[in-house]
């Protein structure tokens, strides 16, 4: 299939979403695309203020970036009585993700969700991206919901001119697909896997002994194709909306990382509101991360059901054993940014473990 023509199956897809099916329906769903002239916008203008939430997730999908917008927006809007209002720019309008926090910071750019691009800043976060710290999404939330979790906010609000509202899911923990399959540990020696261009999923998988390729997302695909890589690691709902499946047939669940979702306003938007509408705003932003972080598991599972449907082959490998590679990452981590070793040691607390 040409890049072309799988763009344009994937906006079908992208619509029958939006017109209300579930995300792993559209595999198998027919649904008749809207216009292509129809209008991108996601949420509404307000009466006096409207916030701008940046995204490279599209905008058309009930994915970890809109499930939270929706919920956020509709509450912020009744809240307000529609004074305050918010868009949802996904599909990297506003850029590519990484350029987020200066824009966020210097207040051009309101509010936006991955936490993990704020590491240049704020190298802390990457903490959270670090190799087998949780086992769920349940325990990712009951952890991020307490001390460790406070404990990283207070060190991201000294470095930015950001607030953190709060922690959502991903739909999933990150596994690994390649065109080869990974059965054992050992399998992973000498395999291109892409990676986020982040130093903890760089070293995370040179310490499995992988190759690991960071790579702008949107090459990723083509270098599937042609040899390039010989695989990435993503959650399942990204894996089944980008169609990387068509490519890659083996998905080994390593779960090895399960990376929230931080959503986060720019200070200087939240100068702009009156204190009745901050209230607001971190008010709705609490009741969206609950509903988000319900719909999550869910749609995660729809997604691994989707990907076995389209042929994809689930690959059970020794967690335990990938964990005990990756585990020397945690100690030279933290020593290289201590301020992040009490956020690690309240994680290994809540979940029953010492670093």
């Amino acid at each position: 299939m040409s890049a072309l023509s799988r763009r344009g199956y994937s906006r079908r897809g992208l619509l029958c979403v939006a017109a209300g099916l579930p995300l792993a329906a559209t595999l198998a769903t027919p649904c008749v695309a809207r216009a292509e002239t129809e209008s991108a916008i996601r949420g509404h203008q307000g009466k006096k203020i409207t916030l701008k939430m940046g995204s490279s997730q599209p905008t058309h999908t009930q994915n970890a970036h809109t499930v939270f917008f929706d919920a956020f927006a509709a509450e912020l809007t009744t809240k307000t009585k529609g004074d305050v209002g918010a868009i949802f720019y996904g599909d990297s309008q506003l850029g590519p993700e990484d350029k987020y926090p200066n824009q966020i910071n210097s207040g051009a750019l309101d509010m936006m969700m991955p936490i993990s691009v704020w590491a240049p800043i704020v190298p802390e976060v990457g903490v959270l991206t670090m190799g087998f710290l949780f086992n769920s999404l349940e325990q990712l939330g009951t952890v991020m919901d307490g001390n460790a979790g406070q404990l990283l906010k207070d060190i991201y609000k000294q470095k930015t001119h950001a607030e953190i509202l709060g922690w959502c899911f991903t739909f999933g923990a990150r596994n690994v697909l390649t065109k080869t399959p990974i059965t054992t540990p050992a399998d992973f020696h000498g395999r291109k896997i892409r990676v986020l261009p982040s130093p903890t999923f760089v070293q995370t998988f040179k310490l499995l002994g992988a190759d690991p390729v960071p790579m702008s997302f949107n090459e990723v695909y083509t270098s599937l194709q042609t040899g390039v890589i010989d695989g990435l690691e993503h959650d399942p709902s990204t894996i089944l909306q980008f169609k990387f499946y068509e490519v890659a047939k083996n998905l080994t669940l390593t779960q090895h990382i399960f990376d929230p979702q931080a959503p986060v306003i720019s200070d200087l938007t939240m100068r702009r509101l009156s204190d009745a509408e901050r209230q607001a705003v971190r008010q709705a932003a609490a009741s969206a991360v609950l509903n988000q972080r319900q719909k999550a598991a869910g749609e995660a599972q729809q997604s691994l059901d989707a990907l076995k449907q389209s042929g994809i082959r689930m690959i059970e490998i020794d967690r335990a054993a990938l964990a005990d590679e990756v585990k020397p990452l945690w100690q030279s981590f933290t020593d290289q940014h201590p301020a992040s070793k009490p956020v690690l040691q309240a994680i290994l607390k809540a979940t029953g473990r010492t670093l």
